[in-house]
């Protein structure tokens, strides 16, 4: 770049509002110090060493006391930039790698300063089985007189945009969200902060707008007081413009309120159904419905719920959404498909989503589950060569598939003997780790089992099939133990029942559907 270059080139600050961020901030700067001009840091009230940390990294700090209000600490902040764009981060996010340099040429090249951009922010999900979630948020800014947030909590632009006559449009960089944000000990700091600011501008005004009420139920969905949040989620979907993004929040918020209650399910499919009238093809209602469908053995329509979900479905980039919510959708429905018997059918389906989605574990894994079933051992070698990415596949994987067709064609002892063998050569993936556990307890080894199922649940956690593994397991051993208690307590005064066997094939269900609202 010549010098003359570089004296027309626009301006880049990003900008930060923390506090007691130290274990984070180094690698937000670093992440950015190559696209940036400047790097403006705001605390808010730190007590550890973020201040120190912000300044050796080379940004820019200024301190403002704490309000309880994000909008004045922005606006706060902008009034110290001088650059020509503001791009906002939050302590611990990171832009991605691939997308970096892509931004800092649109900045150069393409932004336009007429324009607010929105960027894709990404969570990860806690469970590295599930789907991260993301939504676009207006985080680059020109930096004009007048543009300024307001809201104490959930800060918007929106009343700016329109005085100055601005428009919004995406911008070509995704930014990564930290894995902290899913510790349940900072998700309840701040929804009791959320709650702290809700109630305070709930003395202040008469009637709370929609923003405060998502904000309370997503703070006490956070806290587990889901009768509360219930209500606040209600209110909001009542007031929120009819077919607004805040209204479809509000209803996703609705939904989960109703999650795990059963005495609540037919609520919550009228709830799905009156929120479809409105949004009705949104992906991930639909997909919601489809899963409330099935719970109720209503597999008919839901597979006309996830099929439209395939075919039609939309999202609302500014909603936080699954962000493999087409890919999941095809393999809910190629699920219900096998729960109704056709098989074939459900194998076409996940055969088109993999040709629209050729870089989908998650579609990969489930068509090679089903072709395992449907003991296709070739096109399940095929699969599993491209899923581990090596030619010809490692002798440890190809046991596992050829032990898995066995298993699923209920030949267990071959089908040990193979798996073992995979195991014992380094195959751990969940797949082999799978089947293995099915064989084992179908061949009567339940205490070999037990450490593989324990393996198993460390990459997926929340994997339904295995979690009712291990509820079987420890009932047994309960059992177990009781039995063994009586029988010292009697002694010899009578026998207690035999205990009911533990076998795979009670116990195995399909893969869990894993959706969200």
């Amino acid at each position: 770049m010549t010098s003359e270059q570089a004296a027309r080139r626009p301006k880049l600050s990003v900008a930060m509002i923390v506090r007691d961020e130290a274990a984070v901030l180094a690698d937000t700067i670093e992440n950015v110090c190559d696209i940036a001009d400047d790097i403006f840091v705001l605390d808010t009230g730190s007590t550890d060493d973020t201040i120190r940390i912000a300044e050796k990294a080379g940004a820019r700090v200024a301190t403002l006391p704490w309000t309880d209000d994000f909008s004045a600490a922005r606006n706060c902040a902008m009034d110290q930039i001088e650059s020509d764009w503001i791009l906002w981060l939050d302590a611990g996010e990171t832009l991605s790698a691939e997308s970096k340099s892509a931004f800092r040429q649109f900045i150069d090249r393409e932004a336009d300063p007429r324009k607010v951009y929105m960027l894709m922010v990404v969570l990860p999900s806690a469970d590295p089985s599930s789907s991260a979630e993301q939504a676009a948020r207006m985080r680059l800014l020109p930096n004009l007189p007048g543009l300024h947030f307001r809201g104490r909590v959930r800060e918007t632009l929106e009343a700016s945009l329109a005085g100055l006559g601005l428009s919004v449009d995406m911008a070509p960089a995704r930014i990564q969200r930290h894995r902290r944000e899913n510790l349940p000990a900072r998700k309840a700091n701040k929804a009791r902060r959320n709650l702290r600011i809700v109630a305070a501008e709930g003395r202040r005004v008469e009637k709370l707008p929609v923003s405060l009420l998502l904000a309370a139920g997503e703070a006490l969905s956070d806290l587990q007081e889901t009768e509360k949040a219930r209500q606040a989620f209600l209110q909001a979907k009542q007031l929120a413009e009819r077919g607004s993004t805040e209204m479809l929040d509000a209803y996703y918020g609705l939904l989960t309120t109703f999650d795990g209650i059963p005495e609540l399910r037919d609520q919550q499919l009228s709830v799905g159904l009156e929120a479809l009238e409105i949004f009705p093809l949104d992906a991930q209602l639909l997909c919601a419905m489809g899963s409330y469908l099935q719970m109720q053995n209503r597999l008919d329509l839901a597979e006309r719920s996830f099929e439209t979900a395939v075919q039609y479905g939309q999202v609302d980039l500014e909603t936080w959404h699954l962000a493999e919510i087409a890919e999941m959708a095809a393999v809910c429905l190629a699920l219900t498909q096998q729960l109704s018997g056709n098989n074939e059918k459900a194998r076409e389906v996940l055969l088109d989503a993999l040709q629209r989605f050729p870089d989908s574990v998650r579609v990969r894994r489930h068509l090679i589950d089903l072709v395992v079933k449907l003991g296709q051992v070739n096109q399940a070698l095929e699969l599993v060569g491209a899923l581990v990415g090596t030619t010809p596949l490692p002798t440890p994987w190809r046991n596992a598939v050829l032990g898995a067709c066995k298993a699923a064609s209920k030949d267990w002892l071959p089908a040990l003997g193979y798996l073992q063998s995979a195991y014992v050569g380094g195959c751990h993936d969940a797949f082999c780790l799978r089947w293995l556990v099915v064989t084992l307890i179908s061949n009567g080894q339940m205490e070999a089992a037990r450490p593989v199922l324990d393996q198993w649940l460390e990459r997926e956690p929340n994997n339904n099939e295995a979690l009712a593994y291990l509820s079987r397991m420890e009932a047994r051993s309960r059992e177990e133990n009781l039995a063994k208690n009586l029988r010292v307590d009697r002694a010899g005064r009578g026998t207690t029942a035999p205990l009911p066997p533990l076998d795979a094939a009670s116990t195995a269900t399909s893969p869990p559907l894993e959706i969200e609202t």
